[in-house]
């Protein structure tokens, strides 16, 4: 504080008119340094503030000083803002005959305006400024004060309607005009844009003489030698003749319209690129254009004018603009900017003119085949204003390179183009067949787009009732001359045909009684999907209503889970649907039967796809159901991928390994669905037994010669199978088989065949039967301490959810390259009841790896302890094989010394 106030008492004793002390640069420096410091005190500041102010006229004639004094005080007025006010009003007080003086005093002042927040700077301006003195620094002959002066007008002017006027409408238009002449390229250009500011701010307050006035300037400014005069002209030509097309002034409109177009058009083959995109952006901006004069700028050709109307702006008889061809060169020209530009101005009038419309739709076609992305979007901008305008007349002869936008490698351009696909009426069913299949091949291709292409369908068969209908008829006699086993609704063509054949029927409610009532039903499985791509348009629970209600799928909510169905009808129908898709799985069986194990695949991918769908807004009570099908429908995959590759075998091909792998999936995924779910009915787990019979008949097949062990463990399972009474013909086959010792058991075929698979029904009590772990005191960065060679334990809090008191858990703990650890949880150290089980337990880890770190995965396994699973003598652990009831965990340890 000591130093701060040495330096303070010099500036203070300035004070007196003649200071005895005068500011060099160092202490103009010092100045700066305390009042642009945060923790300078206050009264500091006013002190030091109060010293420059004083001392500003004794710096008057050492320019570096009074330059140097100002740009301190600009600074430090925005940081001050109580200070601003008289900082501004000692600085104008400078403003005098001497121009080396104003143009300083004008730089700071503009200075201060630009730095300050909100409308505070412009409100200073206007206090401190009046007519008398801006006509007076407008008419300086000193280039550096009108520069100022100009550009502090262009600041107040963007900000007079919170600022407040200090000029009057016809001054400031007049001091702009005045710039518009003066002899530097950068000084015109600046009086254009304040031209342009100021009738965008008083648009509505102004009388039309104004922009007649700027107007007349601008045409005479479009020729001028600079080019970013030119740009600024053509700009304010163009607004010009948007507010003068608003206004009503008695003068004939469309002739006056006809003028500023064709004055702009001719700017449209200027050297400049930037004035050639300012002259297509200017004109989309004038409305009220005559068809003939709007023809004219399609055509390079001069065509005959049929507009009588007079113009309103003489010109110069040695420059006659025309039209002709403007938009033609503006789609032809090499920058792709600048026909970006042409096109967007094309598609604004085309909207506005029939006429003019279906002639621009020939070179907005053309368009579509440019090498910019940019303009592409941008013609398909256009393209879909017109047609939700309706005036795009669509000809068979556009469709093909219409169509084609959909395979473009754009998806932005793709998503264009399906938008006006959606608005669009086509005038011919074999055209909207025609668009459909593009829409599907599109839907190949792009699968991951499905939901947009979903919508287009929709919308286009919402569009076309009678088309629609058309398809529909055409897709119910598909399907009846279809076999039973070939499930074609699961490949893309067919549910997208299925969207286009319910548009109409469910956005309208016509065209019902005529649809065939199979699609309904075929609908149904679609729901997820059709539902996603309709967000915003249809509820998902009507949706799947109205589906039911015109299908003939029999539904009844009592048939659903009673702690489902309690809690309302979108239960209801969540469950209805997976009750349908449960059913139309059992139906996979008979392309696996029929060694269509590919068609079998797509259509169980399909169903997984929906559940995982569906999932996304169930309940947790839900989710158990939804989780079984979901491990269920994984086994049927694996059956298929395992069937498939045994119909393709032979002595050359055949690859022992590659079954072995999907057998122990399979039988790894059995054990899954087995020990995770509980409180399921005999029916259900009658299928999973027999299902793993299946996989020993997959197993006998490929060993020929199965051993003592496996029909051991084949005849416990049947044994099972007697004692809860569920003896199928599948298994009765199996049984004769093995008591008459035949070797027919070896032929996979003939057991297939007596094999069934109709689906699960629900299983109204189903509990999922898991564990959750949580690692206390353990990241990855900041790992557990161990002692290489020594036990560590691992501190765990562990959760069991619907376990039973027979149940044998296992933590499993493994490290890489290592035999696993196990150790047993018994189940009587847990709180709790079977529903949820709670414990925290230190877990001793022995075989620490003598080395700096290392990880161990842990999870909690369920010894398959059923009679039909092998018994592995020489585990240490369990004996049975097990199952992942949890998701596995890293454990992270550091030894001690590295740390």
């Amino acid at each position: 504080m000591e130093e701060e106030g040495s330096l303070v008492q010099p500036l203070t004793t300035t004070c007196d008119p003649n200071p005895p002390f005068q500011f060099d640069l160092t202490s103009l420096s010092s100045a700066q340094a305390l009042l642009l410091n945060p923790s300078t005190s206050i009264d500091t500041i006013h002190s030091t503030v109060d010293s420059l102010l004083v001392s500003l006229p004794h710096l008057s004639t050492n320019a570096t000083s009074l330059s140097l004094a100002l740009s301190v005080l600009a600074q430090s007025a925005p940081r001050h803002p109580s200070l601003s006010q008289s900082i501004v009003s000692s600085v104008r007080s400078l403003i005098n005959g001497q121009d080396r003086t104003s143009s300083a005093v004008l730089s700071a002042l503009l200075s201060i305006a630009t730095s300050c927040h909100n409308e505070d700077g412009s409100s200073i301006l206007t206090s401190i400024l009046d007519e008398d003195l801006v006509l007076s620094l407008a008419s300086s002959g000193v280039y550096k004060i009108r520069s100022r002066i100009l550009r502090l007008l262009v600041f107040v002017v963007g900000r007079w309607k919170c600022s407040g006027k200090f000029l009057t409408d016809e001054v400031m238009v007049r001091v702009f005009l005045r710039f518009t002449g003066d002899i530097y390229p950068i000084l015109r250009r600046d009086a254009i844009d304040g031209l342009c500011e100021f009738l965008t701010v008083a648009r509505d307050g102004v009388d039309f003489c104004v922009p007649e006035c700027c107007l007349e300037r601008a045409i005479g400014l479009i020729g001028d030698d600079d080019e970013f005069v030119r740009v600024a002209a053509v700009r304010m030509v163009g607004l010009c003749g948007e507010m003068l097309g608003e206004k009503e002034n008695g003068v004939d409109k469309i002739g006056q319209m006809d003028t500023i177009f064709t004055q702009i058009c001719s700017m449209a083959r200027d050297m400049s690129v930037k004035v050639r995109i300012e002259a297509f952006n200017a004109l989309g901006k004038v409305k009220l254009v005559s068809d003939a004069v709007l023809m004219q700028s399609l055509s390079k050709k001069i065509l005959g004018s049929k507009n009588g109307g007079k113009s309103i702006i003489k010109l110069d008889k040695a420059s006659k603009p025309c039209a002709a061809g403007a938009y033609i060169h503006g789609i032809e020209d090499e920058f792709y900017v600048v026909r970006k530009s042409a096109c967007r101005s094309l598609g604004i009038h085309a909207v506005m003119s029939i006429k003019f419309a279906d002639d621009s739709i020939n070179y907005l076609m053309d368009l579509m085949n440019d090498d910019s992305e940019s303009v592409r979007l941008e013609a398909l901008d256009s393209l879909f204003r017109m047609t939700a305008q309706g005036c795009l007349n669509v000809q068979e002869k556009h469709m093909h390179m219409f169509l084609g936008l959909l395979t473009d490698m754009s998806s932005l351009v793709r998503h264009g183009a399906r938008k006006i696909l959606q608005l669009m009426k086509l005038p011919k069913l074999e055209i909207f067949k025609s668009t459909v299949n593009e829409l599907i091949a599109n839907l190949e291709k792009y699968p991951e787009e499905e939901e947009g292409i979903f919508f287009s369908l929709f919308s286009l068969g919402k569009n076309h009732r009678e088309f629609s209908l058309n398809v529909a008829k055409d897709l119910a006699k598909q399907i009846k001359r279809t076999s039973k086993g070939d499930l074609t609704f699961a490949k893309p063509s067919m549910a997208a045909t299925l969207v286009v054949c319910i548009a109409s029927p469910l956005s309208e409610n016509e065209n019902v009684p005529d649809t065939p009532v199979v699609l309904f039903s075929y609908a149904v499985p679609l729901l997820g999907r059709i539902s996603r791509a309709l967000q915003g348009t249809f509820d998902q629970h009507f949706l799947l209503t109205f589906l039911l209600d015109h299908s003939n799928i029999k539904w009844k909510s009592q048939d659903l889970m009673p702690e489902i169905a309690s809690k309302g009808i979108s239960e209801d129908l969540m469950q209805s649907v997976i009750k349908f898709i449960s059913k139309s799985v059992g139906d996979a069986w008979s392309l696996i039967k029929g060694s269509n194990g590919n068609d079998a695949e797509k259509f169980l991918r399909s169903c997984m796809k929906e559940l995982e769908i569906i999932s996304l807004n169930a309940s947790q009570a839900a989710i158990t159901t939804l989780d079984f099908f979901s491990k269920y429908i994984q086994i049927l995959q694996l059956i298929s991928k395992i069937q498939c590759k045994f119909d393709s075998r032979n002595s050359t091909t055949f690859h022992i390994k590659s079954h072995h792998i999907l057998l122990e999936k399979l039988d790894s995924a059995l054990r899954k669905i087995r020990y995770s779910f509980t409180g399921w009915t005999k029916e259900v787990e009658c299928h999973i037994l027999e299902l793993s019979l299946l996989v020993d008949v997959f197993t006998f097949s490929l060993a020929r010669i199965p051993s003592n062990e496996h029909l051991k463990n084949l005849l416990s399972k049947i044994s099972h199978l007697e004692a809860i009474s569920c003896l199928s013909d599948f298994t009765k086959e199996i049984k004769r088989l093995i008591e008459e010792r035949s070797s027919v058991m070896v032929n996979l075929h003939s057991l297939l065949k007596v094999f069934e698979c109709s689906g699960l029904e629900f299983v109204r009590e189903m509990k999922p039967i898991k564990a959750e772990l949580k690692v206390v005191g353990d990241d990855s960065e900041n790992p557990l301490t161990f002692v290489p060679g020594l036990p560590a334990g691992i501190r765990l809090w562990i959760t069991l959810h619907n376990t039973s008191s027979t149940d044998r858990l296992w933590l499993h703990m493994s490290v890489r390259g290592r035999r696993p650890q196990y150790v047993f949880l018994d189940l009587s150290n847990f709180e709790g009841s079977e529903e949820v089980r709670k414990c925290s337990s230190l877990i001793p880890f022995y075989k620490t790896p003598k080395i700096a770190s290392f990880e161990i995965r842990v999870c909690i396994v369920i010894e398959c302890l059923s009679e039909h699973y092998e018994v592995l003598k020489e585990r240490d652990g369990p004996k049975y094989d097990v199952t992942e009831l949890s998701v596995e965990k890293l454990v992270y340890f550091s030894s001690v010394k590295s740390r």
